[in-house]
């Protein structure tokens, strides 16, 4: 058994944090995981329900196994025990939760294909339509700025017959 020290206490400022209310392991876990496996270092870790792992493994996610650890590192390191990641059906799970891992490069390169998915897709159904009420009376004016893809034009107020400045 090995010998309880003060020094062994104050490297457990993660306990004295867990136990203050509204500390995310979910949040948490991904970033210990990391400090005490450097090889987790290039990817990112998520929490999936089992209603929704389908949808995460086809999109490039896929679930941590005793396989992706080493053991005797494991059985070393006090985060899974300490967090209750344990090992259900041959997944790492935190409550009813897989861990998940993705590759930061190519979750980037998902994310980005997804923001310029968007982005067209809101040019197209917003930046583009050209609608004028029939009713209204500028209408035609309205079509041809419009077609034109005019995309903004300064209006300078006309000044108009007011107070004059104070004489001073």
């Amino acid at each position: 058994m090995p010998k309880l020290t003060k020094e062994f206490w104050n490297s457990k400022s993660e306990i004295i944090e867990a136990a203050v209310k509204g500390w995310d392991p979910i949040q948490r876990l991904p970033k210990l995981l990391k400090e005490a496996y450097p090889d987790f270092r290039v990817v990112d870790f998520g929490f999936s329900s089992e209603e929704d792992m389908a949808e995460w493994m086809s999109q490039g996610w896929i679930p941590l196994t005793a396989d992706h650890f080493d053991v005797e590192e494991f059985n070393k390191s006090d985060i899974p025990s300490r967090f209750g990641l344990r090992e259900v059906g041959g997944r790492i799970k935190w409550r009813d939760n897989t861990l998940m891992a993705m590759g930061k490069d190519f979750r980037k390169q998902l994310q980005d294909a997804r923001n310029e998915y968007h982005e067209d897709n809101y040019r197209a159904s917003v930046m583009d339509k050209k609608y004028a009420s029939s009713q209204d009376p500028r209408r035609d004016e309205m079509a041809r700025y419009a077609e034109s893809k005019l995309e903004s034009a300064i209006v300078q107020p006309k000044r108009g017959p007011g107070r004059p400045p104070n004489q001073k």
